[in-house]
């Protein structure tokens, strides 16, 4: 993690509207891949989630919701004050991020048991990714509600290699 990057962080959780303001300019002109070269700390992360959730709810500034997001997955945190994150992406049907939304759930499968509503319309999403993660989450769950029933019955039918990975692993899911 850059000291740079460590600062933009701080002023970003900060609560303060000028220092988010100015810590979403310099993470937007960071070039892209800048955090896959150097990524935040996650022991930093999670001691800064409650700001990062709460910057999440209240959005004060176009722009955090996003970053919180990114930051929040980056450090593979899931816990349940992370739900409402990720189930919102869930259901947002312009949302860039949705593959990284399914990574995530499918790190904490327990808080996620319901959640089937929400899965159901991505089974049939254009997004090839998003299908097979689909799949993959919920071949990860212990049991199966409805939604996720009927998202598998839709991913049966996918033509996609990977897609049929996972729902073959699906087979014996309570």
């Amino acid at each position: 993690m850059l000291i740079k990057d460590q600062q933009a962080f701080l002023d970003f959780v900060s609560g303060e509207r000028s220092r988010i303001e100015n810590a979403l300019k310099e993470l937007e002109a960071r070039e892209r891949g800048h955090f896959e070269d150097h990524p935040m700390s996650p022991k930093l992360v999670k001691a800064h989630l409650s700001a990062l959730v709460a910057l999440w709810h209240r959005n004060p500034v176009e722009g955090c919701r996003d970053w919180a997001f990114q930051f929040v997955a980056d450090a593979r945190v899931v816990d349940p004050s992370v739900k409402p994150l990720i189930t919102s992406a869930l259901a947002d049907k312009s949302c860039t991020y949705l593959p990284t939304a399914l990574y995530l759930m499918s790190t904490r499968t327990d808080l996620f048991a319901d959640v089937g509503e929400l899965l159901l319309p991505l089974a049939s999403s254009p997004d090839r990714e998003v299908r097979w993660r689909v799949a993959y989450v919920i071949s990860k769950m212990k049991t199966l509600d409805t939604g996720m029933r009927q998202a598998l019955r839709i991913l049966r039918d996918d033509k996609d290699h990977t897609t049929q990975v996972y729902v073959e692993a699906c087979k014996g899911i309570a």
